[in-house]
């Protein structure tokens, strides 16, 4: 029985940080305290006005593949998480598979809105137990929110951050180890 490990792992934020002032700020209330007290929030990461949905997955994923020790020729499959795609087609599996010079991986965009992390791990775990051509898989998950926001919606302006984070799952054979269930 072959199971996925993780072998690497890698995270991206964007640089601009907003905090609960700025949304004060600009909703003309003090919405920091409830952030605050209720969910712990203080600030957020938004991209620029330049960054993309898959701008954040390369960066992820440069790291996720830097820290596995493989090349991106290594990967076989390449699954995106996300809700706020680069474009409706392609795939922003397809864009980052290019940018990240994957020429051997297949690539697909998963979206299950909040649950898309787990549920393309789960989807890669079942590609390397039915398939024993998929050695290495890329899953990213990915959301550039704030791209997509009403600015006067407090209800969820100020909820919604923008990051992709990664990981490198290899198929390792007779093991107990990895994703034992979903």
């Amino acid at each position: 029985m072959r199971n996925g490990i993780i072998i690497g792992s890698g995270s991206y934020a964007p640089d601009k940080i907003l905090t609960n002032a700025y949304f004060n700020e600009i909703l003309g209330e003090d919405v920091d305290t409830w952030l605050r007290e209720n969910l712990t929030i203080k600030e957020r990461r938004w991209c620029d006005e330049n960054q993309s949905t898959a701008d954040l997955c390369v960066e992820a994923a440069n790291k996720a593949i830097a820290t596995s020790n493989i090349s991106p020729d290594d990967i076989n499959l390449l699954i995106i998480a996300t809700d706020t795609p680069e474009y409706i087609s392609p795939s922003t599996a397809s864009v980052v598979q290019h940018r990240i010079n994957a020429k051997n991986a297949g690539t697909f965009d998963l979206n299950t809105a909040c649950a898309g992390f787990v549920t393309a791990i789960d989807v890669a775990n079942k590609f390397i137990k039915a398939d024993e051509n998929y050695k290495y898989v890329l899953v990213i998950g990915a959301y550039a929110m704030s791209k997509y926001l009403d600015l006067k919606d407090k209800k969820t302006v100020t909820l919604f951050a923008d990051g992709a984070g990664a990981v490198i799952l290899k198929s390792e054979e007779n093991t107990n180890r990895g994703q034992l269930t979903s």
